[in-house]
Order: structure tokens, then sequence, then C-alpha cells
């Protein structure tokens, strides 16, 4: 699924992303040499990037609500 219609970037290259060393948001644009323009995707990859890295929120659960 895209993720980001600006730059044309999907779940699975988000995840890649993380997988070779993107450990944030602000890395992962950065992996695609890219900032957020809308911001409409920067939830999404945030979540996607505590998904990748093995969870959400840490040791409290997921303070997004999503997952439990």
């Amino acid at each position: 699924m895209y993720v980001c219609l600006c730059h044309g970037f999907t779940d699975r290259q988000v995840r890649a992303a993380v997988t070779e060393g993107a450990g944030n948001t602000t890395a992962v644009f950065r992996q695609f040499a890219a900032k957020p323009r809308c911001g409409k995707c920067v939830s999404t990859v945030r979540e996607l990037v505590d998904e990748a890295k093995g969870g959400c929120g840490g040791p409290g659960g997921c303070p997004c609500g999503k997952r439990g």
C-alpha cells in the first residue's frame, strides 16, 4: 500500500528502510532523500517504524491504542 503519495513510497519500502537501519520517521524520509510535504503520511510512517522495530510504545503497551 502506498504510504506517501507525495513521494510515492510504500509500506514495504518503509519496513525495508527500518531493516536497513532507519530508526525513526526522519531517518526513513532521509533514506528516500525526501522531506514530508503535506504531512499526512507522517503518523503512518511512525507506526510502521514502531511496528517494524518490534513494538509500539514499549513496555506500557501501545499509546496509539491500535494494538494491545
